[in-house]
Protein backbone atom coordinates (compact mmCIF):
# COMPACT_ATOMS: atom_id res chain seq x y z
CA UNK A 1 0.00 0.00 0.00
CA UNK A 2 0.84 3.46 -0.69
CA UNK A 3 -0.07 4.81 2.58
CA UNK A 4 3.26 4.50 4.62
CA UNK A 5 5.38 6.17 1.40
CA UNK A 6 2.73 8.98 1.35
CA UNK A 7 3.29 9.53 5.32
CA UNK A 8 6.92 10.13 5.21
CA UNK A 9 6.77 12.24 2.06
CA UNK A 10 4.35 14.47 3.88
CA UNK A 11 6.67 14.47 6.32
CA UNK A 12 9.26 15.60 4.28
CA UNK A 13 6.87 18.43 2.67
CA UNK A 14 5.57 20.02 5.72
CA UNK A 15 9.22 20.49 7.14
CA UNK A 16 10.48 21.71 4.00
CA UNK A 17 12.04 24.51 5.18
CA UNK A 18 12.58 26.14 1.88
CA UNK A 19 9.22 26.60 1.41
CA UNK A 20 8.60 28.67 4.28
CA UNK A 21 6.66 31.56 1.80
CA UNK A 22 3.90 28.71 2.49
CA UNK A 23 3.37 29.43 6.07
CA UNK A 24 0.06 31.72 5.24
CA UNK A 25 -1.00 28.10 3.90
CA UNK A 26 -3.27 25.75 6.16
CA UNK A 27 -2.26 22.43 5.60
CA UNK A 28 -4.66 19.82 6.92
CA UNK A 29 -2.49 18.07 9.51
CA UNK A 30 -1.50 18.38 12.51
CA UNK A 31 2.16 19.81 12.60
CA UNK A 32 3.39 22.39 14.47
CA UNK A 33 4.41 25.81 12.96
CA UNK A 34 6.68 26.47 16.11
CA UNK A 35 9.34 23.86 14.45
CA UNK A 36 12.18 25.67 12.69
CA UNK A 37 11.94 23.95 9.38
CA UNK A 38 7.87 23.96 9.10
CA UNK A 39 7.14 25.11 5.77
CA UNK A 40 3.20 25.28 6.57
CA UNK A 41 0.59 26.93 9.12
CA UNK A 42 -1.12 24.28 11.22
CA UNK A 43 -5.21 24.69 10.50
CA UNK A 44 -5.36 24.22 14.82
CA UNK A 45 -2.77 26.77 15.55
CA UNK A 46 -4.49 29.26 13.01
CA UNK A 47 -7.97 28.51 14.39
CA UNK A 48 -6.96 29.07 17.90
CA UNK A 49 -4.78 32.96 17.02
CA UNK A 50 -7.74 34.37 14.56
CA UNK A 51 -10.29 33.21 17.79
CA UNK A 52 -7.71 35.22 20.26
CA UNK A 53 -7.79 37.98 17.69
CA UNK A 54 -11.70 38.29 17.95
CA UNK A 55 -11.71 39.90 21.01
CA UNK A 56 -10.46 42.93 19.63
CA UNK A 57 -11.79 42.43 16.41
CA UNK A 58 -14.74 40.00 15.38
CA UNK A 59 -13.47 38.40 12.32
CA UNK A 60 -14.99 35.33 11.74
CA UNK A 61 -11.88 32.78 10.56
CA UNK A 62 -13.23 31.86 7.18
CA UNK A 63 -10.60 30.93 5.48
CA UNK A 64 -9.22 28.19 8.12
CA UNK A 65 -12.96 26.80 9.05
CA UNK A 66 -14.24 26.98 5.14
CA UNK A 67 -10.78 25.08 4.06
CA UNK A 68 -10.68 22.26 6.57
CA UNK A 69 -14.61 21.91 5.89
CA UNK A 70 -14.04 21.50 2.52
CA UNK A 71 -11.50 18.74 3.01
CA UNK A 72 -13.79 17.08 5.38
CA UNK A 73 -16.07 17.32 2.81
CA UNK A 74 -14.47 15.62 -0.01
CA UNK A 75 -11.97 13.09 1.97
CA UNK A 76 -13.51 12.93 5.57
CA UNK A 77 -10.50 12.51 7.96
CA UNK A 78 -8.39 10.62 5.28
CA UNK A 79 -5.76 13.52 5.95
CA UNK A 80 -4.87 11.59 9.56
CA UNK A 81 -5.13 7.93 8.09
CA UNK A 82 -2.95 9.59 5.00
CA UNK A 83 -0.93 12.32 5.86
CA UNK A 84 -0.88 13.47 9.40
CA UNK A 85 3.52 12.85 11.00
CA UNK A 86 2.01 12.88 14.48
CA UNK A 87 -0.69 9.77 13.25
CA UNK A 88 2.70 8.45 11.43
CA UNK A 89 4.37 8.60 15.15
CA UNK A 90 1.39 7.04 17.00
CA UNK A 91 1.50 4.48 14.63
CA UNK A 92 5.20 3.66 14.61
CA UNK A 93 5.11 3.52 18.58
CA UNK A 94 1.69 1.07 18.64
CA UNK A 95 4.57 -1.30 16.88
CA UNK A 96 6.98 -1.68 19.89
CA UNK A 97 4.44 -3.40 21.63
CA UNK A 98 3.26 -6.68 19.94
CA UNK A 99 -0.31 -6.55 21.33
CA UNK A 100 -1.24 -2.70 21.70
CA UNK A 101 -4.78 -2.55 22.99
CA UNK A 102 -7.72 -0.18 21.66
CA UNK A 103 -9.05 2.59 23.15
CA UNK A 104 -12.50 2.56 24.69
CA UNK A 105 -14.96 4.05 22.19
CA UNK A 106 -16.37 6.27 24.73
CA UNK A 107 -12.94 8.23 24.87
CA UNK A 108 -13.11 8.88 21.18
CA UNK A 109 -15.71 11.75 22.04
CA UNK A 110 -12.85 13.76 23.93
CA UNK A 111 -11.09 15.56 21.04
CA UNK A 112 -14.49 17.25 21.08
CA UNK A 113 -13.62 18.21 23.64
CA UNK A 114 -10.32 19.61 23.06
CA UNK A 115 -11.56 21.65 19.64
CA UNK A 116 -14.10 23.41 21.62
CA UNK A 117 -13.20 24.12 25.23
CA UNK A 118 -9.33 23.78 24.41
CA UNK A 119 -9.33 25.35 20.95
CA UNK A 120 -12.16 27.49 20.42
CA UNK A 121 -13.71 28.76 24.40
CA UNK A 122 -10.35 28.90 25.80
CA UNK A 123 -8.48 31.00 23.28
CA UNK A 124 -11.31 33.49 22.75
CA UNK A 125 -11.71 34.06 26.64
CA UNK A 126 -8.18 33.53 27.65
CA UNK A 127 -6.12 35.41 24.35
CA UNK A 128 -3.74 32.76 23.82
CA UNK A 129 -3.73 29.55 21.88
CA UNK A 130 -3.97 27.02 24.56
CA UNK A 131 -4.34 24.22 22.41
CA UNK A 132 -1.02 24.94 20.90
CA UNK A 133 0.46 25.48 24.60
CA UNK A 134 -0.67 21.65 25.45
CA UNK A 135 -0.02 19.82 22.03
CA UNK A 136 1.89 17.07 22.06
CA UNK A 137 3.04 17.57 18.67
CA UNK A 138 4.10 21.24 19.51
CA UNK A 139 6.44 19.93 22.07
CA UNK A 140 7.93 17.35 19.65
CA UNK A 141 8.33 19.80 17.19
CA UNK A 142 9.03 23.48 18.62
CA UNK A 143 9.43 22.86 22.22
CA UNK A 144 11.88 21.06 22.48
CA UNK A 145 14.53 22.06 19.22
CA UNK A 146 13.77 25.83 19.73
CA UNK A 147 15.60 25.74 22.86
CA UNK A 148 18.84 23.48 21.47
CA UNK A 149 19.15 25.92 18.97
CA UNK A 150 18.58 28.96 20.53
CA UNK A 151 20.29 29.24 23.91
CA UNK A 152 18.83 32.45 24.57
CA UNK A 153 15.29 30.71 24.61
CA UNK A 154 16.25 28.76 28.07
CA UNK A 155 15.85 30.72 30.66
CA UNK A 156 12.64 30.71 28.97
CA UNK A 157 11.32 27.43 29.66
CA UNK A 158 8.67 27.53 32.54
CA UNK A 159 6.09 25.38 33.79
CA UNK A 160 4.22 25.76 30.70
CA UNK A 161 7.24 23.99 28.86
CA UNK A 162 7.31 21.31 31.44
CA UNK A 163 3.44 20.87 31.53
CA UNK A 164 4.29 20.10 27.56
CA UNK A 165 6.72 18.10 27.73
CA UNK A 166 5.14 15.73 30.48
CA UNK A 167 2.13 15.60 28.17
CA UNK A 168 4.25 14.31 25.21
CA UNK A 169 6.09 11.58 27.38
CA UNK A 170 2.66 10.42 28.73
CA UNK A 171 1.42 10.34 24.82
CA UNK A 172 4.29 8.61 23.86
CA UNK A 173 3.92 5.60 26.78
CA UNK A 174 -0.31 6.01 25.85
CA UNK A 175 0.60 5.23 21.97
CA UNK A 176 2.92 2.03 22.47
CA UNK A 177 -0.05 0.83 24.88
CA UNK A 178 -3.00 1.80 22.86
CA UNK A 179 -3.14 2.54 18.96
CA UNK A 180 -3.47 6.05 18.04
CA UNK A 181 -4.70 7.66 21.70
CA UNK A 182 -3.87 11.22 20.72
CA UNK A 183 -5.75 10.82 17.49
CA UNK A 184 -8.83 8.56 19.57
CA UNK A 185 -9.04 11.44 22.60
CA UNK A 186 -7.58 14.86 22.20
CA UNK A 187 -7.06 16.03 18.77
CA UNK A 188 -9.34 18.75 17.85
CA UNK A 189 -8.24 19.23 14.02
CA UNK A 190 -9.05 15.23 14.07
CA UNK A 191 -12.29 16.54 15.45
CA UNK A 192 -12.66 19.44 12.93
CA UNK A 193 -12.13 16.97 9.78
CA UNK A 194 -14.06 14.38 11.29
CA UNK A 195 -17.21 16.47 10.94
CA UNK A 196 -18.25 15.52 7.52
CA UNK A 197 -16.60 11.55 7.91
CA UNK A 198 -19.99 9.62 7.39
CA UNK A 199 -21.06 12.07 4.49
CA UNK A 200 -17.87 12.95 2.44
CA UNK A 201 -17.44 12.31 -1.09
CA UNK A 202 -14.68 9.53 -0.64
CA UNK A 203 -15.38 7.24 1.74
CA UNK A 204 -15.15 3.65 2.64
CA UNK A 205 -18.23 1.38 2.05
CA UNK A 206 -19.49 -1.79 4.30
CA UNK A 207 -21.28 -4.91 3.14
CA UNK A 208 -22.94 -6.91 5.70
CA UNK A 209 -23.89 -9.35 2.86
CA UNK A 210 -20.76 -10.48 1.97
CA UNK A 211 -18.78 -10.31 5.18
CA UNK A 212 -18.27 -13.27 7.38
CA UNK A 213 -17.52 -11.96 10.67
CA UNK A 214 -13.50 -13.02 10.65
CA UNK A 215 -12.10 -10.21 12.44
CA UNK A 216 -9.54 -9.30 9.56
CA UNK A 217 -10.39 -5.66 9.72
CA UNK A 218 -10.03 -5.38 13.23
CA UNK A 219 -7.28 -6.89 13.55
CA UNK A 220 -5.52 -4.66 11.12
CA UNK A 221 -7.14 -1.19 11.84
CA UNK A 222 -4.24 1.31 12.96
CA UNK A 223 -6.70 3.35 14.52
CA UNK A 224 -7.93 0.32 16.70
CA UNK A 225 -11.80 0.38 16.02
CA UNK A 226 -14.01 -1.96 14.35
CA UNK A 227 -14.48 -1.41 10.86
CA UNK A 228 -17.73 -2.98 10.95
CA UNK A 229 -19.55 -0.53 13.12
CA UNK A 230 -17.12 2.25 12.87
CA UNK A 231 -16.02 2.86 9.72
CA UNK A 232 -16.74 6.22 8.32
CA UNK A 233 -17.23 7.03 11.97
CA UNK A 234 -16.08 10.10 13.42
CA UNK A 235 -13.07 8.12 15.58
CA UNK A 236 -12.13 6.36 11.52
CA UNK A 237 -9.61 8.43 10.26
CA UNK A 238 -9.64 6.78 6.16
CA UNK A 239 -6.43 4.90 6.47
CA UNK A 240 -8.34 2.29 4.27
CA UNK A 241 -6.18 -0.39 5.14
CA UNK A 242 -10.02 -2.02 6.16
CA UNK A 243 -10.46 -2.45 2.00
CA UNK A 244 -7.78 -4.97 2.15
CA UNK A 245 -10.50 -6.87 3.29
CA UNK A 246 -10.00 -11.00 1.93
CA UNK A 247 -13.74 -10.89 1.62
CA UNK A 248 -14.34 -7.88 0.16
CA UNK A 249 -16.78 -6.66 2.64
CA UNK A 250 -15.17 -3.40 3.06
CA UNK A 251 -14.14 -1.00 -0.06
CA UNK A 252 -13.50 2.18 -1.46
CA UNK A 253 -16.13 3.89 -2.74
CA UNK A 254 -17.74 8.14 -3.49
CA UNK A 255 -21.09 9.48 -2.29
CA UNK A 256 -22.39 9.13 -5.36
CA UNK A 257 -22.43 4.83 -5.44
CA UNK A 258 -22.92 4.72 -1.61
CA UNK A 259 -26.16 6.79 -0.16
CA UNK A 260 -24.90 8.72 3.92
CA UNK A 261 -24.69 6.06 6.36
CA UNK A 262 -23.99 3.38 4.21
CA UNK A 263 -20.71 2.62 6.26
CA UNK A 264 -20.63 0.92 9.03
CA UNK A 265 -23.64 -1.29 10.11
CA UNK A 266 -24.79 -2.69 13.07
CA UNK A 267 -23.53 -5.82 14.24
CA UNK A 268 -24.19 -8.32 17.32
CA UNK A 269 -21.92 -8.31 20.09
CA UNK A 270 -18.75 -10.16 20.17
CA UNK A 271 -19.75 -12.64 22.83
CA UNK A 272 -23.09 -13.37 20.87
CA UNK A 273 -20.86 -14.53 18.11
CA UNK A 274 -18.05 -16.31 20.41
CA UNK A 275 -15.55 -14.01 18.86
CA UNK A 276 -12.61 -13.35 20.68
CA UNK A 277 -11.45 -10.05 21.96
Amino acid sequence: MLRRPTQLATLVLVNASYLFQARSICFPVLNCWACPIAAFACPLGALQNAIADMRAVFVLPLYILGSMLVVSAIFGRMMCGWLCPFGLLQEALSKLNPRPRRVPRWVSYGKYLGLVAVAVIAPYLLGVPLFCKLCPQGALQGGIPQPLLDPSLRPLMGGWWYLKMAILAATVVAAVLYKRPFCHAACGLGALLSLCNRVSLIRVSYDAATCTNCLWCVRHCPQGIDPRTQVGGHACVGCLVCTGCPFGALRTTTALACPAGCGGKKVAPPQERGEAQ
